[in-house]
């Protein structure tokens, strides 16, 4: 992530964690109390009052395995693969899903193009939503 945003900050809602090596990332164990935003997230609020501004924010929880989160936004799961169409769509709009989580070659090849298609379909549903 670091090619493409200016820095990173790790979240650890309290918990110990490893330190990162690269000067760019920063850990925050802070408990988190809330976030807050309008049409979208813009800051998180620290049980100490604490605000931290962000522009995006990327949600991971331990060590789950990749259709555990899909399986807890409603996603379609077969065999313990995540279902998706040819255009690496679930059956939730704006869910796209690439990789070893939708079965098939379990190679990189194959992920680098599932995510190939899912980041071009992202884009056009996003275009579709600002007209």
């Amino acid at each position: 992530m670091l090619p493409i945003v200016n820095s990173v900050t790790v979240l650890t809602n309290g918990k110990k964690t490893i330190e990162f090596r690269n000067e760019k990332v920063r850990i925050e164990q802070k408990p988190i109390s809330k976030f807050l935003g309008k049409k979208n997230i813009e800051s998180i609020v620290f049980e100490d009052n604490s605000i931290l501004p962000i522009s995006g924010i990327f949600i991971a929880e331990g060590v789950a395995g990749s259709t555990d989160f899909a399986r807890k936004l409603g996603a379609i799961i077969e065999n313990e693969k995540i279902k998706v169409d040819e255009k690496m769509s679930t059956n939730i709009p704006g869910l796209y899903a690439a990789g070893d989580c939708t079965g098939g070659l379990m190679q990189i090849a194959k992920a680098v193009h599932d995510g190939a298609i899912a980041g071009t379909e992202t884009i056009k549903l996003l275009r579709n939503l600002t007209k």
